[in-house]
């Protein structure tokens, strides 16, 4: 049994946490959350067995194999290199690190450990990206000259999931003074990047198969 630790517990935690419940020979063993109650609350209400209020107690704990890295995107570098400099593999949300000096520090770390660290939920290998990059590689549409993207989101013209102005849960992708690189941050570095996308086919790398491919690479 792989046993997984769930670093924090915010809006995507319960996603992390009805997919992992799907796959066999993984378990959500413990959950940490810095914010006074919120990993209780959560544990309770996720059936998790224990919870911890600091990375450095679930650390000293140690009873887990890898981490999911659900925090805001300012504190991936600093929680993922304490991870794997306890010998843990992590399971990344995206992006990886704010910027690509940190990224590489994480890379580099990662490697000297001899562990996994990967990046849930990129669009490299959405059948939309692919599509498009086989068309540009193709020539189908000319000589590619400009590119332009809409950010197109219901919760940024409607009250009804709250106010992203004021409430954590969506400050943290649009404030810079609460961990956020914006717009271009949180979507252009994934569809972006410059490497060719790693292929599966030509199907999407979806959440749930991001998830059992950290499962898989822990054999």
């Amino acid at each position: 049994m792989h046993r997984i630790l769930l670093l924090g517990t915010g809006g995507i935690a319960g996603h992390h946490v009805e997919e992992f419940a799907g796959i066999p020979g993984c378990s959500i063993v413990a959950c940490v959350d810095q914010v006074p109650g919120r990993a209780a609350a959560f544990a309770a209400a996720s059936k998790i067995g224990d919870f911890f209020e600091s990375l450095e107690a679930a650390i000293a704990w140690g009873q887990f194999d890898a981490a999911i890295n659900a925090t805001p995107d300012g504190a991936h570098m600093a929680t993922t290199l304490a991870l794997v400099g306890a010998g843990k593999h992590v399971f990344c949300e995206k992006p990886l690190a704010p910027n690509h000096a940190d990224a590489l520090d994480m890379t580099q770390a990662a490697e000297a450990a001899g562990v996994i660290n990967m990046v849930n939920l990129t669009y490299r290998n959405s059948p939309a990206i692919q599509e498009a990059r086989r068309m540009v590689q193709a020539g189908a549409i000319g000589a590619l000259r400009h590119v332009e993207a809409s950010y197109r989101q219901s919760w940024l013209v409607s009250k009804s999931w709250g106010d992203w102005r004021v409430e954590d849960k969506w400050l943290w992708r649009l404030s810079s003074r609460h961990g956020s690189t914006g717009v271009l941050g949180d979507l252009w570095r994934r569809p972006g990047h410059r490497q060719p996308p790693r292929r599966s086919g030509d199907v999407s790398e979806g959440r749930g198969r991001s998830h059992r491919r950290l499962c898989a690479g822990r054999q």
